[in-house]
């Protein structure tokens, strides 16, 4: 692996690749920079935003088309569109009725959707073609009672839309043609309130799942019909992910488990449990450990870890622990007690849909891989830091993840885990994001940012 000089960023979380892989765009206070992703040195646009109050921008996002960027900031009431193209095009959006809370794009690449507060209404934005006399405002429509918490999911072929609405004391899922805006249909939900949508990578149903009070996953499909309501004891579902087939769909909850559900019967195939020890024979574990420490030293060497600043240089390797292997936790499982960090956080198949990746907020120092073909344990890595992030490459089952060292780890299925240590020591990185294309993806620290391509 092979890291780009670094680069300023005022927030990680905004910094995005292009849909096409070219470009990468970050937020610079009250600037936006569009860099090539091959040469990062060479700067393709930068955008000067009109935003008065901090934090400046806080909204970044990218057309499906990669040819509009959209900035917001919600303090100022205010989103913006740019186009990539013509740097003397722009689009300004504001609403007169009711503050934004959130503005998203529709997956057509020509219309921008904005939340107001209070859910009171989604309105649609065209950003071109379709603009008023004044030629100050592009034309809108409304949808009325909106969820802006469960936000919107589109088709995977982007001609429809899915949102979650609250009318008359219940929960809707509401489907509409993007050709016209027309609603299409309306499902009623036994939801108490719905937190979130996920159309299915096929096309073919919707999971729409209820508050962290209550554990419910109500599966719908485009005909209207509730398939099957999946529900268990305890708080809600934490996370939600679909397999990149469709076929099934894996509900990580606040009781340490994974539930993974089939698409045939809609009845969990296999409930995955994150437990305090690996048995022997379950699968590979390994173990980050600082370069001449053995391996008995290391809870005494995650201690100095933790007290040492973040970012500071430290070389480590991987080593295979002999199983049964005791993973740390830092919540203990409490019957008693309901904790929130007990969650899982993370939950993600990988791109072929043969793995599946979680973490548990209990043990922040374990990332969990299991395999979809059996629903057995393929490989658990514990690190010296809490994972602070992770993604699986989009072309390949490769795992990316960082602790918040100066240091980005790779994880491959009959490969084992690798390291490769950031040049500069105080880069410490907090966050990351594959390039769409999988040849490289950004590492993100704070205030600064880096690229990393693969190398064969």
């Amino acid at each position: 692996m092979e890291f780009s000089d670094l680069y300023k960023q005022s927030n990680a979380a905004l910094a995005r690749f292009s849909p096409d892989g070219r470009f990468i765009a970050v937020a610079v206070e009250h600037r936006l920079i569009v860099r090539d992703s091959e040469n990062p040195k060479r700067i393709h646009r930068v955008y000067s935003c009109a935003y008065t109050t901090a934090p400046y921008i806080q909204e970044v996002e990218w057309s499906r088309d990669s040819q509009f960027i959209l900035t917001a900031s919600y303090a100022t009431d205010r989103v913006d569109v740019w186009s990539l193209e013509d740097e003397t095009w722009r689009c300004a959006i504001t609403d007169e009725v009711a503050r934004v809370e959130r503005a998203v794009w529709a997956a057509d690449s020509r219309h921008v959707l904005t939340f107001s507060e209070l859910d009171l209404r989604l309105s649609i934005w065209a950003v071109e073609g379709e603009e008023e006399e004044d030629g100050e405002q592009p034309r809108r429509r409304f949808i009325q009672f909106p969820k802006a918490q469960a936000g919107v999911a589109f088709h995977p072929d982007g001609t429809h839309m899915a949102v979650a609405q609250r009318h008359d004391y219940r929960d809707y899922v509401a489907i509409y043609d993007m050709a016209d805006w027309r609603l299409v249909r309306e499902i009623a939900l036994d939801t108490v309130d719905v937190a979130g949508l996920a159309w299915s990578p096929d096309g073919v149903h919707i999971a729409a799942w209820d508050t962290a009070s209550s554990y419910a996953v109500a599966v719908v499909n485009v005909a209207g019909v509730v398939k099957r309501v999946v529900e268990a004891e305890g708080l809600g579902v934490s996370t939600c992910a679909w397999s990149p087939t469709g076929q099934l769909l894996a509900l990580g909850g606040h009781d340490r488990r994974v539930r993974v559900v089939n698409s045939l019967t809609w009845r969990a195939v296999a409930t995955l449990a994150h437990r305090a020890t690996v048995a022997a024979g379950d699968a590979d574990v390994f173990v980050e450990v600082e370069i001449g420490q053995p391996l008995a030293q290391q809870a005494q060497q995650q201690l100095q870890q933790l007290q040492q600043p973040q970012g500071a240089r430290v070389h480590t390797r991987f080593d295979l622990a002999p199983v049964p292997a005791d993973i740390r936790v830092v919540v203990a499982a409490d019957v008693h007690r309901v904790d929130a960090r007990a969650a899982v956080s993370f939950a993600e198949f990988s791109a072929d849909g043969a793995l599946l990746a979680t973490v548990c907020d209990a043990m922040p120092h374990a990332l969990w891989v299991w395999r979809t073909s059996d629903m057995r344990l393929a490989a658990v890595v514990q690190t010296l830091r809490p994972v602070r992030a992770c993604c699986w490459s989009p072309v390949e089952p490769t795992l990316a993840f960082a602790t918040g060292a100066a240091t980005v780890y790779l994880w491959k299925l009959d490969h084992g885990c690798h390291l490769y240590e950031i040049p500069a020591a105080t880069a410490a990185a907090a966050a990351l994001r594959w390039n769409p294309n999988g040849d490289g993806l950004a590492v993100l620290s704070k205030g600064l940012f880096a690229l990393a391509y693969i190398t064969a």
